[in-house]
């Protein structure tokens, strides 16, 4: 992959060596070799243990195949980043691009780009998502309504993201009104916090089912940050600010959930986590997919590029092709 890096240093730190990745610099090309194979045996194959209790209440415990992307790869990146042989800003495209040179299916690619999230119950978000927030409106502590406010992520000049208030529209009674997102603690993360993860899991010690964004400097402090919260969340929530890292707690009362933009027909949609063709077909007002696939196109980035999908052996199957960012869609 040529062009993966501004500069070119070199040493025994910028390179990475496994059995199923070998990763080397060639001055600003990056050379992978990688198996796929021990990527697709991912959540959705689950091994029961004999008398053991899965994550997030399962009967059972999930194993997977070895995620040597997640496991060794991005870890590596990471130090290289910290040796100096490469930018923070640069890692996103890289990973992109090996992701895209994988012959995975579309729903594996989500969870390497984006996180675990069936078993970690975490998913990283970048600039190709907004957080949509849902809040009840109370009029004399009785719920009368509900807001959805909107928050954009653009490009961090770091790395990462930075966060604003995009649109809302509340619901009182039938009535709708248009407006700005309310102010939230999003919106005011520590400066220079801009690598998110958001959590959707029981987390406190009551057991109750709540939200929380983990905001920090780097990818490797927010890996640091997020085994100090899966320990403890809510002493590590008590205490993130001292230690230069944000922990946003959403009340129980509110939902904030990630959604991936999908350019189509000209005009922005969004699906949901790991969202698929047929998710954007109801986002889009579409009931019977069959009457679009006649006319259908996807095109998806490649090495930087828009490159369209062949979809003439597709069929009626296309409809669980999984977006993974930055799509075009037409029909």
């Amino acid at each position: 992959m040529k062009n993966a890096r501004a500069a070119s240093p070199k040493g025994p730190a910028c390179r990475l060596e496994t059995p199923e990745v070998s990763f080397r610099w060639k001055g600003r090309t990056a050379k992978v070799r990688a198996t796929a194979d021990s990527l697709v045996s991912m959540p959705g194959s689950l091994v029961a243990a004999e008398g053991s209790k899965g994550p997030q209440g399962l009967s059972s415990e999930t194993l997977l195949a070895r995620n040597w992307f997640r496991e060794d790869f991005l870890p590596g990146l990471a130090k290289q980043q910290a040796e100096g042989c490469l930018a923070a800003a640069e890692i996103p495209q890289l990973t992109q691009r090996v992701i895209d040179n994988l012959a995975i299916p579309t729903a594996t690619a989500y969870r390497l780009r984006y996180g675990e999230f069936a078993m970690n119950g975490y998913i990283d978000v970048d600039s190709k998502f907004r957080l949509t927030g849902i809040e009840p409106i109370r009029t004399n502590g009785q719920v009368t309504g509900y807001r959805t406010s909107y928050y954009l992520l653009k490009p961090a000049a770091r790395g990462g993201v930075e966060v604003s208030a995009g649109a809302s529209e509340s619901n009182t009674a039938g009535t709708l009104t248009a407006g700005t997102a309310v102010d939230s603690e999003l919106l005011h993360l520590p400066p220079g916090a801009t690598y998110l993860r958001l959590f959707f899991r029981s987390w406190s010690i009551r057991e109750d089912r709540r939200i929380a964004v983990l905001a920090a400097q780097s990818q490797s402090a927010l890996e640091a940050a997020t085994g100090a919260f899966n320990e403890n969340p809510e002493a590590f929530c008590a205490t993130a600010a001292a230690n230069g890292v944000a922990c946003v707690g959403v009340p129980r009362d509110t939902v904030i959930g990630p959604e991936l933009l999908v350019q189509t027909n000209n005009r922005n949609l969004y699906v949901p986590v790991s969202g698929s063709l047929g998710d954007l077909f109801r986002a889009a007002g579409i009931r019977d997919p069959k009457t679009v696939l006649a006319t259908l196109k996807i095109s998806k980035p490649y090495e930087g590029k828009l490159v369209p999908i062949d979809l003439s052996q597709a069929g009626g199957g296309i409809v669980t092709f999984v977006f993974t960012g930055g799509e075009q869609v037409s029909w």
